[in-house]
């Protein structure tokens, strides 16, 4: 079975997010044709793409009778702000788990986490542990799922990113709805390109693509290092997927799945000059803004293999705006760019 109708979800984004001709970037690069997906456009508390995830993940958790959600992230975490509007808007309290100690200001989505009221716990936590979390093992969560129930509540625990089964529905139906776009614009496009951390995102596209063919590759840049590749994990949340709802999608391999990890720099949310220069040439053209995390280096990378003529003048690629610009206030001093 196929339809992912008849999974339960709650009505939390705004459905469907625009998909907008990048003209003015599209000019000043030569071609390709660039399109902007602008899941940035989702809604709740400045939107962003993993609001599409947790419509299934919550509706979960509700069924559950879950009174508390208990996830993790990292200090500006788009995942943890994006969560907790969700819990607030359905009703659940909201413990997030940063990895970090406590700032003396908070800024970007830190602040909107305690404007949200979140119970926040700042503890530094390690690669291992995270990917322990991603896998079902709770080291950093499960202490905390116990209080929880001592105190006569039900915890649901959410991995980093929503990156699991549920979570990847959200852009299975995602791809469904870009293929309406294209049939109504009657535009083939030949690439999605996006951010790559976790790697949900992508894992639910590649599956909506088998589902809902249309002819297109998903093009993942990364912007954090991994400790197995990419390509490994996204093809095994993949085959998890299609056995927990039995899609029929046949299997996925490593080989199959695109990753570049040119564009990382340093480190996960450390900007590079690439991706700083990217969010103004994007403000500065389309009046878009972009984050430095996220969304400022996949288009970086998208530019430079645009400059090195990867993405073809006669192509058409769609460009995935997650999300995240609330971070720029956080990191306003990497990216402000002095003019004389």
């Amino acid at each position: 079975m196929n339809s992912i109708e008849k999974y339960p979800k709650i009505s939390l984004a705004f459905l469907p997010t625009p998909l907008e001709y990048a003209r003015n970037l599209t000019k000043l690069l030569k071609g390709p044709r660039i399109f902007i997906k602008h899941d940035n456009c989702t809604g709740l508390a400045f939107g962003g793409n993993k609001t599409r995830k947790l419509e299934y993940i919550l509706a979960d958790a509700l069924d559950k009778k879950a009174d508390v959600i208990i996830t993790i992230g990292g200090l500006q975490s788009n995942w943890a702000r994006q969560t907790a509007a969700a819990a607030r808007k359905i009703g659940l309290k909201v413990i997030l788990v940063l990895n970090g100690n406590k700032p003396e200001e908070y800024q970007g989505n830190l602040l909107l986490d305690s404007m949200l009221g979140c119970d926040i716990r700042f503890k530094p936590y390690t690669d291992e542990d995270e990917q322990k979390e991603e896998a079902g093992e709770t080291p950093i969560t499960g202490e905390i799922a116990e209080e929880v129930k001592r105190n006569g509540q039900i915890p649901y625990i959410i991995p980093l990113g929503g990156c699991n089964s549920l979570g990847n529905l959200g852009y299975i139906s995602a791809i469904k709805e870009i293929k309406s776009q294209s049939e109504e614009k009657d535009i083939h496009f030949d690439y999605i390109v996006s951010a790559v951390g976790t790697g949900g995102t992508q894992a639910g596209m590649e599956l909506g693509l088998r589902l809902y063919p249309m002819d297109t590759k998903s093009y993942g840049i990364s912007i954090s290092r991994h400790i197995k590749p990419k390509s490994q994990e996204i093809a095994d949340l993949c085959n998890q997927t299609v056995k927990d709802f039995e899609l029929e999608c046949g299997t996925f391999s490593p080989q199959e799945i695109t990753i570049n990890y040119d564009y990382i720099g340093e480190g996960y949310a450390i900007p590079t000059i690439d991706g700083i220069k990217a969010i103004h040439t994007l403000a500065q053209t389309e009046g878009i803004i972009l984050d430095p995390v996220y969304t400022g280096k996949a288009m970086a990378g998208m530019i430079d293999l645009i400059i090195k003529g990867f993405f073809k003048k006669n192509e058409q690629v769609i460009f995935l705006h997650t999300g995240g610009e609330i971070a720029n206030f956080a990191y306003h001093k990497d990216v402000l760019i002095e003019r004389k």
